[in-house]
């Protein structure tokens, strides 16, 4: 893993909705807001902002059709999860 997206996964806690929102997509692949609430059950209201500042940190991409794309693999996730756990 890169040391970039190393930086990424300890700037995002798993605790937050944001790092519930950027694993969601990056296993599930680019996906619009609403659908990520619906499927995750987390409030639309906390999914917006979340992809907001996500995009703004530039973990996330918007898409033509209104989509959120995880920069982030998700193998990735998984590695810094387990290397973390490992400690």
């Amino acid at each position: 893993m890169s040391e970039n997206w190393d930086r990424v996964l300890k700037d995002v806690s798993p605790t937050t909705s944001q790092f519930k929102v950027l694993v969601y997509l990056a296993f599930r692949g680019p996906s619009q807001p609403n659908d990520i609430s619906g499927e995750t059950e987390i409030p639309a209201g906390t999914v917006r902002p979340a992809l907001r500042t996500l995009l703004d940190k530039g973990y996330v991409r918007q898409q033509e059709d209104g989509s959120y794309r995880s920069l982030v693999s998700f193998t990735d996730i998984i590695s810094h999860l387990y290397a973390a756990q490992q400690k």
